[in-house]
């Protein structure tokens, strides 16, 4: 590959002068170069095979790629990987170290050196090296350029745009800035890389060393970066990986390598300041500054809080890669972050920036709280806050105004419900209550009632009545009116068990909500109603306000005011023997609770699948479920209200269903479980159980049974199965006996009923779905039935006033309810309320889409109703079908002249005479 040996030519340097021109170089032979060779690493590289291949693809397409990246995140190995991987597509490769380098003008002679020739000296240097490689294929890899950037970049250029079979690759923690280059950052490594590495240094201290999950933790503090990883793993000669963690928040007292380390890569520190001392004064102030940032921050942040010109100072250390720059944010790595702190607090500008930057977070997190109100209602703001988490807990740590600090718990604590940092939650409104004894009154109670919120969450109920009572004396006819009462009723309905105190602040702070109309404090105050009712028994209160809760929180389109109620309607529709219901609210509520990452709601909905799992034979997935819901609230730091009854009924029926030595394995397995994989396992049940129910029922219009995709035919004893079917709680021998056989003796009653047990219970697989307890007979819970569903979900369409949702529940009635019925009269009642509420139906979905097919159903219903079938001739005019129009005016005449003896009402006359000039 060398080029043939002959001697230099011997030109005097006045003779070649400083032109780089061909006539100058065609003067003399150009020098005999020896094959460079490239450095060999000590240690094979680690992970990177990514990296690497995306390299070399960028190296096919460009003639300058700059390799980019902090001080100690893997460009100079990454580069010579690279030169080692493509050497065999060059006529030579040459490595060029620049960091010893102090004089840029001897950029040049480095290069020279590295293809083995030594200066010339009636030459100029970066001539040389442009004759010496002309014509051939060469890539020149420029290390470690950036205290010499302008330099290498003049240098670069010309070498390039004189041999066009040359190639660069240099690293530096700012680009090049000239034409043709292309940039890339050194991403960190990946966590099974990084924990690799540290692996493999840390057995060359401690041979026996083995890692632990901390060593993943320890990784991604690091950021993955490579240097740090193995200064940290480098430690465990003296500590342990506990002992690392713990001082990581000390970084460069960990981060320190040996003497025998080259300087410039002894510790991190070193290398940070390295790039520190090569940046300009306001580039470095700014740097500094940044260092008050607790986590990724946004130019608005930075601006507001850093000073003037942050824009382009930012730019420059993006570009000198000391800081990063990720999906429209900004952040400091961990390490760069401890160094800029450093350098803050010896410049004497802290405690103004501390303030600034507490006033800044402060005024956005209060922002955003009316957006949050009562859990995660925007994701946008909640993936603000999110964002900006880590700073906003830098304004607790370190913040000196106590009264900002109460600003700050009262603006964030729906954020803590939502996403389940309820131990947070306690603890920081706890701390800044006790700094804070004498602060504005009206501030400090609305802290309280963040108190006591946090108080409800983690089910500490005593605690509640004397914060209220003095948040009640303060906000009582104030914006938190409704906030302060419904706590005072909640603590009266948990703390005191004084049913009537808490329905008397429960009703006035319905009383309050609703002047504001209904919105989503008035869904939170009919839940917590609801709550209350709930405890104490009256499941048909309870009922009505997780309803109308429900109802409000659909008109406002509000994702946490649906599924909450959705949530304790199913937990009450259990309590009822409703599964079906209850399976379809647990559905939808996880569905949007999975959505928006509520915690609270989340677990409470997996609460609920487990305890309906019970009920369709699958005790030992929900066992496993419920046992990772108590996993859950226990590490979330949450204690919700439980109804003691039904606690013990749950125990019970658990420990039937699987057995004592079963359920502790059960119990284990579930416990064990991460959350995503207890909400990934309650997904997948109740997808698995709404996609094949055990068995359903259709009764509006004639009856059907069915298993799966089997028809069962029930035969005389279906009249049976849907009595038990609409009295879902249960109903007595006798009671069955006066609705289905009337007229039967007690004896043929008695024979008839028994018998008519046995053969319903063989029809639907077996002697289970017909439960006795007490002289009570109902039907397993487990049955999808239309009735049921179609009666639920219409009522909640209208509630909502859903067009979609009305749509829906009107597609179920396929008729009335029972229609082929020959004997009995119990049904007729449910026939008609069923037929009523269809009409109901029907109008508001005609009124809300103004469709023809609509108001034609609801003529088809009642012939009588004028109304309807005014709307409907209105609407097919509209579409051009005056004929249409006409034919419906006539049905409608002769039904009222035949029914009622009437004419039509003059409105509907003049539709008619409008038809018919149409025509």
């Amino acid at each position: 590959k060398d080029m043939p040996a002959a001697p230099p030519a011997q030109v005097p340097r006045s003779t070649l002068g400083m032109t780089h021109g061909r006539s100058a170089a065609s003067r003399y032979h150009p020098p005999v170069m020896a094959t460079p060779r490239l450095p060999v690493a000590l240690t094979p590289i680690l992970g990177r095979a990514r990296e690497l291949a995306e390299t070399a693809g960028l190296l096919d397409q460009t003639r300058l790629l700059t390799i980019t990246g902090a001080g100690g995140s893997g460009k100079t190995r990454l580069a010579l990987e690279l030169a080692h991987r493509v050497r065999d597509q060059y006529d030579a490769v040459a490595w060029v170290d620049l960091a010893p380098l102090t004089d840029p003008e001897l950029i040049a002679q480095q290069m020279l050196t590295a293809l083995g020739i030594r200066e010339l000296p009636t030459q100029d240097v970066t001539q040389v090296v442009i004759d010496t490689v002309r014509d051939r294929a060469t890539l020149f890899v420029l290390d470690n350029c950036e205290h010499v950037v302008d330099a290498a970049a003049v240098t670069a250029e010309e070498v390039l745009r004189s041999c066009p079979n040359t190639k660069i690759v240099a690293t530096s923690r700012q680009p090049l800035g000239i034409t043709g280059e292309q940039t890339w950052l050194v991403p960190p490594l990946s966590e099974e890389d990084a924990v690799q590495l540290f692996t493999e240094r840390a057995r060359a201290v401690a041979p026996n060393f083995q890692p632990t999950p901390v060593v993943a933790q320890i990784c991604r503090r690091l950021d993955g970066i490579p240097l740090a990883i193995e200064l940290a793993a480098a430690r465990v000669k003296v500590l342990t990986v506990d002992q690392i963690a713990e001082r990581l928040e000390r970084a460069f007292d960990v981060l320190t390598a040996g003497s025998r380390t080259l300087p410039r890569h002894r510790t991190i520190h070193e290398t940070i300041d390295w790039s520190y001392r090569l940046l300009s004064p306001a580039e470095q102030a700014l740097l500094r500054r940044l260092g008050i940032f607790g986590g990724s921050f946004s130019l608005d942040a930075a601006e507001a809080i850093c000073g003037e010109d942050v824009l382009t100072l930012l730019s420059a250390l993006v570009d000198k890669s000391l800081v990063l720059f990720e999906n429209d944010r900004y952040r400091l790595l961990d390490t760069v972050r401890q160094f800029a702190a450093e350098k803050l607090a010896q410049s004497g500008e802290e405690e103004a920036l501390r303030e600034q930057h507490a006033r800044w977070f402060v005024n956005l997190t209060e922002s955003l709280e009316p957006r949050i109100f009562a859990g995660a209602s925007d994701a946008q703001a909640m993936a603000k806050l999110d964002e900006q988490i880590a700073n906003i807990r830098a304004v607790f740590d370190r913040a000196g105004d106590p009264e900002l600090v109460l600003r700050l718990v009262s603006a964030l604590h729906w954020y803590w419900f939502a996403r389940g940092h309820f131990h947070e939650a306690r603890r920081r409104i706890s701390a800044a209550l006790e700094r804070a004894p004498d602060a504005d009154e009206t501030l400090r109670a609305r802290a309280i009632v963040a108190a006591g919120h946090a108080a409800v969450w983690q089910g500490d109920f005593t605690a509640l009545r004397p914060m209220i009572d003095e948040a009640v004396s303060v906000l009582r006819t104030g914006r938190d009116a409704a906030s302060a009462w419904m706590l005072l009723g909640t603590s009266f309905a948990f703390a005191e068990n004084d049913p009537e105190g808490a329905q008397n602040a429960f009703a006035r702070s319905e009383e309050l909500a609703r002047k504001n109309g209904r919105d989503i404090a008035l869904s939170l105050t009919l839940y917590w109603s609801g709550l209350a009712a709930q405890l104490r028994g009256d499941l048909k209160t309870a009922r009505e306000k997780f309803e109308e809760a429900l109802a409000v929180g659909e008109a406002t389109n509000n994702p946490p005011a649906i599924a909450h109620p959705l949530t304790v309607l199913g937990h009450l529709a259990l309590r009822e023997r409703k599964l079906d219901e209850a399976l379809a609210c647990f559905r939808r509520a996880l569905e949007i609770f999975t959505t928006i990452d509520d915690r609270w709601g989340l677990t409470q909905v997996v609460e609920g699948i487990g305890l309906a799992l019970l009920d369709t034979r699958d005790a030992e997935t929900g066992t496993r479920l419920l046992a990772a819901a108590s996993a859950a609230w226990l590490h979330m730091g949450a204690s919700p209200g439980r109804h003691e009854e039904s606690e013990r009924e749950k125990d019970e029926r658990i420990r039937e269903a699987l057995g004592s030595d079963r359920l502790r394995v059960v119990l284990a397995s579930g416990a064990a479980m991460s959350y995503e994989q207890m909400v990934a396992l309650a997904k997948e049940r109740i997808e698995q159980t709404a996609a094949a129910p055990l068995i359903r029922v259709r009764a509006l219009g004639p009856v059907e049974v069915k298993r799966g995709d089997a028809t069962i035919d029930p035969g005389s004893q279906r009249e049976l199965l849907l009595f038990l079917l609409c009295h879902p709680n249960g109903a007595t021998k006798e009671q069955i006996g006066a609705a289905i056989w009337p007229d039967a003796d007690p004896a043929k009653l008695r024979n008839n009923f028994h018998v008519s047990v046995h053969r319903l219970r063989k029809a639907l697989g077996g002697n289970e779905w017909v439960i006795v307890e007490g002289d009570t007979y109902a039907v397993k819970p487990g049955i999808e039935f239309d009735a049921a569903t179609f009666e639920r979900d219409a009522q909640a369409a209208l509630r909502a006033r859903d067009a979609a949702r009305l749509t829906r529940a009107i597609a179920l009635y396929r008729g009335d309810f029972f229609a082929n019925a020959t004997t009995g009269e119990w049904h007729l009642e449910l026939r008609e309320r069923l037929r009523e509420l269809y009409a109901k139906a029907l109008s508001a979905l005609a009124k809300a889409t103004n469709d023809a097919e609509v108001w034609q159903k609801l003529v088809e219903l009642d012939s009588l109703d004028e109304e309807a079938a005014r709307n409907l001739m209105k609407t097919l005019i509209e579409r051009g079908d005056a004929a249409g129009a006409t034919r419906v005016y006539r049905r409608l005449v002769d039904a009222l002249r035949r029914e009622l003896d009437v004419e039509p009402e003059p409105e509907t006359m003049a539709v008619a005479a409008k038809a018919k000039s149409k025509k």
